[in-house]
């Protein structure tokens, strides 16, 4: 999304495609954590593993959900006393934080996969409670804390779960890693949207979702502690996510730079693409 608004795209019919699937993508993977837990249902030999008893999963899942309804449905009181005629500008983003811990702890009572999960309701609850004026810069406070905080703490976590000495004992798989994923977003890019976009800019599309630092990274750590997928293999998936994203975010700009004024020139998406 930041690179699409740097070029001003993200109202053409390439930026909302690209921000539709990518929402999508984060969708389905939102729902592989919520299946994970379920797993020993279909593998009883998983419950060596610890999961969770998924009676109690189903009860967590239904508690934030109603939480969170509840929350949601006295939220205009709570953004009147937030508004700009009082001075509670201090307390806004303290209050953001509170609540997305506070899912997160509620959420990882049971199991971890599902604190992301709790967090994103987290996420709705904050939203629906904050002034529309303010948005903006409360926003940013909570994205200078995310970003320089939480998230390298995230990574750093990730990063020690990995195995270096496998990297370089399977090199062939990291490749093949790289090459399957690319080449598939690649490729379905090309045949659902070339008619669409265009041959290079269908291309330009699948090279776009191609970034894999996102929800994607949470499920692959799951599945490691969970003891779903072996070491070598979590190593190589997050090797070659350290290896594909930074070439992605250099050369996607400079392509979108050089197609900016093609991609305008398109007519405007219309709401069903949308």
């Amino acid at each position: 999304m930041p690179i699409l608004a740097k070029f001003s795209l993200l109202k053409t019919r390439f930026g909302q495609l690209t921000l539709g699937i990518g929402t999508l993508d984060d969708i389905l993977e939102v729902l592989t954590l919520i299946m994970i837990p379920f797993l020993p249902i279909f593998l009883p030999t998983l419950h060596i593993q610890g999961f969770p008893d998924p009676v109690f999963v189903v009860l967590d899942l239904v508690g934030i959900f109603i939480l969170t309804i509840v929350l949601v449905k006295i939220a205009s009181k709570v953004k009147h006393v937030l508004s700009n005629n009082v001075n509670f500008g201090f307390i806004r983003p303290l209050l953001i934080m509170m609540i997305f811990f506070s899912f997160v702890v509620v959420g990882s009572f049971v199991f971890e996969s599902l604190a992301a999960i709790s967090a994103i309701f987290g996420g709705i609850v904050a939203r629906s409670l904050l002034p529309t004026e303010n948005f903006q810069s409360d926003e940013k406070i909570v994205n200078f804390l995310g970003y320089i905080v939480l998230s390298p703490m995230f990574f750093l976590s990730v990063g020690a779960s990995m195995s270096f000495s496998s990297i370089f004992v399977y090199p062939l798989l990291i490749a093949v890693i790289l090459v399957s994923t690319i080449g598939a977003k690649l490729s379905g890019a090309y045949l659902l949207f070339r008619k669409l976009l265009g041959r290079k800019h269908s291309l330009l599309l699948g090279l776009g979702l191609s970034v894999r630092f996102s929800t994607g990274l949470i499920v692959q750590y799951v599945l490691l502690i969970s003891g779903l997928i072996t070491l070598d293999l979590y190593s190589a998936l997050i090797a070659s996510a350290v290896v594909m994203t930074p070439l992605i975010l250099i050369v996607l700009p400079y392509a979108l730079c050089r197609e900016k004024d093609s991609i305008c020139l398109e007519k405007p998406v219309q709401r069903g693409l949308a």
